[in-house]
């Protein structure tokens, strides 16, 4: 069945701006069922990096304590020792609301402060509509004198609290504050896909769309903008390092990168109508070939 069938065309897109493909061929997609199968793998992918290869990442949560395996690594041990080797260690977390109205605001400052610490770059990103977040879940790991061993991951787990749960639904031991109905330890469910093949590429240019862009970082509240200049907060992203070429086909799979982005002033340069091909890209496969 013709790809166009079931994932968006360029024009179904409606975001000519953005250097995205409309889809990818030649990848091999693995969904991780649950966060203790994702955490794992990804120290173990982290942990092989050398120096001079590229650990670039999202996150709309991140816990700079959480354990990635019962016995750690934590998540700021992980990506720290991985940029005090010689890593290229770049992040966009959401600058978040403040804690007291149970956000993330001192949790992901942490995270970004500990890793740029020892030589990453993590950056609070607001760039967003006023109430609004950044909700990525992306991990983005290169390879550039061995492009086979590229891989990423992205779906729908953050690397924070409560996400470390399994197949048995006992919880996460670091669990964070829910309702008390579900427990001192509350279940969780969720997938996140590891990813290889040309997408990774497509995933690479996500990341980098969003690092480039000169919006500034804090616009959407002037007040955070001053807090920040006052703490000596990096309010300016550094270069990134050349993007390799995107690694060689390796499976069956078609893939598509969807994103939803709002309209916002000033305009995302990447994106400056906004873009909602996830909500387009479900319309489409609902509805189904010539729907």
């Amino acid at each position: 069945m013709p790809m166009q069938d079931w994932f968006l065309t360029a024009p179904e897109r409606a975001n000519p701006t953005s250097e995205l493909p409309v889809w990818t061929t030649g990848n091999l997609a693995e969904p991780l069922i649950h966060g203790s199968a994702y955490f794992d793998r990804l120290v173990s992918e982290v942990e092989a990096l050398q120096a001079g290869d590229h650990l670039f990442f999202t996150d709309w949560r991140g816990d700079p304590d959480q354990r990635m395996r019962p016995d750690g690594p934590t998540v700021a041990q992980l990506f720290a020792q991985a940029a005090e080797r010689g890593v290229v260690v770049k992040g966009l977390v959401w600058r978040s609301h403040l804690d007291a109205l149970s956000y993330s605001e001192a949790e992901n400052r942490n995270l970004s402060e500990t890793i740029s610490a020892a030589g990453g770059e993590v950056l609070l990103d607001q760039r967003v509509r006023r109430g609004g977040s950044h909700h990525q879940k992306l991990v983005v790991l290169r390879h550039p004198g061995a492009p086979e061993r590229d891989v990423a991951f992205a779906g729908g787990i953050d690397l924070c609290h409560s996400r470390r749960d399994d197949a048995e639904h006992r919880g996460d031991p670091q669990a964070v504050r829910m309702s008390p109905r579900y427990g001192a330890n509350p279940p969780w469910h969720d997938v996140q896909l590891a990813v290889r093949g040309p997408v990774v590429g497509a995933l690479d240019s996500l990341f980098r769309e969003r690092w480039t862009d000169p919006m500034p970082l804090d616009s959407e509240n002037p007040m955070a903008h001053l807090r920040d200049r006052l703490r000596g907060s990096d309010l300016k992203p550094d270069p990134l390092p050349e993007q390799p070429a995107d690694p060689p086909p390796c499976g069956p799979h078609q893939i598509q990168v969807l994103r939803t982005y709002p309209a916002v002033r000033p305009r995302y340069s990447f994106a400056p109508d906004g873009e909602r091909t996830v909500a387009r890209g479900y319309t489409k496969v609902v509805r189904g070939p010539g729907g």
